[in-house]
């Protein structure tokens, strides 16, 4: 693994404190992954919960045709 050079490091210590600042600074920062995530989990509930709808209501036409 090549090792990084003094201004190398110095660089990325710089930019990785100015990250960590700017989550420290903003809250939103810090809710918007987790909102975000939870929205999409949520959508993908709701799609899967239609798709079982439409699933029971096919089984129970399958039934009556019986």
């Amino acid at each position: 693994m090549q090792q990084l050079r003094n201004p190398e490091v110095r660089q990325l210590e710089k930019n990785v404190k100015e990250v960590l600042e700017d989550f420290a600074e903003d809250s939103e920062k810090k809710v918007k992954p987790l909102t975000a995530k939870q929205v999409q989990m949520a959508e993908d509930l709701k799609k899967v919960r239609e798709t079982q709808g439409k699933l029971d209501a096919f089984i129970e036409a399958l039934n009556q045709e019986k």
